[in-house]
């Protein structure tokens, strides 16, 4: 039986919740800013002395400040990882946390996968297999991209780091992946298909981000064109540092002929 409390946070739609998991006296992700639901995290989180972090952005550490101020819980997150409150041990990949759980996930280990953000960690449950997996893959939907800290050709690379290693998958958005390599499969099938479509697009001449994404994403429904503009920049800087694809002036690109 996983622990679990979704709480409502300031995160990129469809999801409109963050998943905050408990191992024993570690908690994972207090993530919302919001005072009712920092309230409930303290009930749920009664009794925890240690605080870790999948990844600097706020919809992930929004109430770790509270949490620390009712708990005196330590705060534990990837050297890399940039926050505004102190951190008191930085991990590294490979680093094991004793969870004092009684059964199941004794012990979690420290994977650094970043290209989401930069000091993205999963936490491997070494009895079960199980990820907690952050910001890698979601329950429902995609996971966004933004340049500089998200980069595809890193995001792919964690992603097929994951695969050998995973059972299940517990997102930071929507419920238990049951299948995580068959998930993980998917998901970087999605993205190599995707940058396929971009070049595709690009054949009839040369297109801005927000051409392409009008072509590309036509027909899908509710999307934002803006923020899939945002994806087809980091599918285009995949396609330049491979040699397809060229940037030209005025904030176009081209395929290399």
């Amino acid at each position: 039986m996983i622990d679990v409390l979704p709480v409502r946070t300031p995160t990129v739609p469809p999801a409109t919740h963050t998943n905050c998991y408990r191992f024993g006296r570690v908690v994972i992700d207090p993530a919302s800013p919001y005072p009712d639901e920092q309230e409930r995290l303290a009930s749920w989180a009664e009794g925890v002395d240690t605080i870790l972090l999948t990844h600097h952005h706020l919809d992930h550490v929004g109430g770790v400040a509270d949490l620390v101020a009712r708990t005196g819980a330590k705060v534990y997150a990837h050297t890399d990882a940039r926050v505004a409150f102190p951190v008191d041990v930085r991990l590294e990949d490979g680093d094991v946390i004793d969870t004092g759980a009684t059964t199941g996930a004794a012990r979690l280990r420290c994977l650094h996968t970043p290209g989401h953000a930069d000091g993205h960690l999963c936490f491997l449950d070494e009895q079960t297999g199980d990820i907690v997996a952050g910001d890698m893959v979601a329950g429902f939907g995609t996971i966004v991209l933004i340049e500089p800290e998200g980069h595809l050709a890193t995001y792919l690379g964690s992603l097929s780091r994951l695969l050998p290693l995973a059972g299940r998958l517990l997102p930071a958005h929507g419920p238990v992946l049951e299948s995580g390599p068959a998930v993980l499969r998917q998901y970087i099938a999605h993205r190599h298909a995707r940058t396929e479509q971009i070049a595709a697009a690009l054949a009839g001449g040369p297109r801005d981000p927000m051409g392409i994404a009008a072509i590309v994403y036509a027909g899908v429904p509710g999307v934002h064109l803006g923020l899939a503009a945002v994806q087809v920049r980091t599918h285009l800087t995949w396609l330049i540092e491979r040699g397809r694809v060229v940037a030209r002036p005025g904030g176009t690109f081209t395929l290399v002929e």
